[in-house]
């Protein structure tokens, strides 16, 4: 099934050719009717103005034509190739309904300027030696009791900005009781929205000021980790696991902060069963409640912490 978006963009290209090509035709008889001569050795029209200036024009009709609909036809490939891939990412943080189905997009978030400040960091646990996060995730498999550890190293080799950001929200304790609202089998694992009744507001206003983009240093492989966003310099608390190589993503420019080195199996056991239908803009409005009624086999993070990295384990 085609979706609204893809055909719109579809249309818009050949709209696109068809004005393209009418105005080339057009041009080239008028050139022909005001003098000009056409040569058939390079297939081209020259045309004298007014003041005896030679000007050379586009191919004549059947050649134009034949290219642009050639052209057409590889532009409509390319849409229907993006459309129909596992998922095209975009990214944010904390307000609006994600609208682009396929994609990894999170809720827009306030873009930040390229002359903000970064958030000064003065605690020891941001230094180079606090490289490993240690996340435990309850209800895997969508069933209670069911835990299981996923430890993520970071690399601020690869995204300084972003290894800054994920290190306060975890010393923060951002990701507790965070669902993965997002588990799509043959893509990703996406959460990052917090649903704490009392912590949720003061959380999101801390946060909702977004991170300058890193460069894309490392591909999105399989058991990267990598902030999902809407556009540029919109990285705030989103975050996704790379369920498989999705290195496609990497000319988006999504890049990843860290590498999950023990328990990507416990990854791939977080609950899938919904899919995508949460709704990303009423957790942000009315938090887990709405999740724990409408979607309780999610699995979520019971606990995040920071740990040395030589304490590995």
């Amino acid at each position: 099934m085609i979706s609204s978006s893809s055909a719109a963009a579809r249309m818009t290209a050949l709209f696109t050719t068809a004005a393209v090509m009418a105005v080339s035709r057009r041009k080239v008889h008028r050139g022909f009717r005001n003098g000009g001569t056409h040569s058939p050795s390079n297939m081209v029209a020259v045309v004298k103005g007014k003041d005896g200036r030679e000007t050379t024009l586009l191919p004549p009709p059947p050649a134009r034509i034949a290219t642009l609909f050639c052209l057409s036809l590889v532009i409509v490939a390319c849409l229907r190739w993006h459309r129909q891939a596992p998922g095209s990412i975009r990214r944010g943080g904390i307000s609006i309904i994600d609208d682009e189905k396929d994609g990894i997009t999170t809720t827009a978030a306030v873009a930040a300027k390229k002359d903000d400040p970064i958030i000064a960091i003065n605690d020891k646990q941001l230094e180079d030696d606090w490289n490993i996060i240690q996340f435990v995730f309850g209800n895997l498999d969508g069933e209670v009791g069911h835990e299981g550890k996923v430890i993520v190293r970071l690399h601020p080799e690869w995204a300084p900005i972003g290894v800054r950001r994920i290190k306060e929200l975890t010393m923060d304790s951002f990701w507790d009781n965070c669902r993965a609202f997002r588990v799509l089998p043959n893509f990703v694992v996406q959460l990052g929205i917090n649903g704490d009744e009392k912590e949720r507001r003061a959380l999101f206003e801390k946060y909702k000021r977004a991170i300058l983009d890193d460069p894309v240093k490392r591909s999105n492989e399989r058991g990267t980790v990598t902030f999902a966003m809407s556009g540029p310099n919109t990285r705030t608390t989103q975050i996704f696991f790379n369920k498989i190589d999705n290195s496609r993503l990497d000319d988006e420019m999504f890049a990843p902060f860290g590498k999950v080195v023990a328990g990507m199996e416990n990854v791939d056991r977080i609950y899938s069963g919904y899919g995508e239908l949460p709704d990303q803009g009423r957790i942000a409005d009315q938090g887990n409640s709405y999740l724990d009624t409408n979607f309780p086999k999610l699995s979520y993070v019971k606990s995040a912490k920071l740990i040395h990295s030589s304490n590995q384990g």
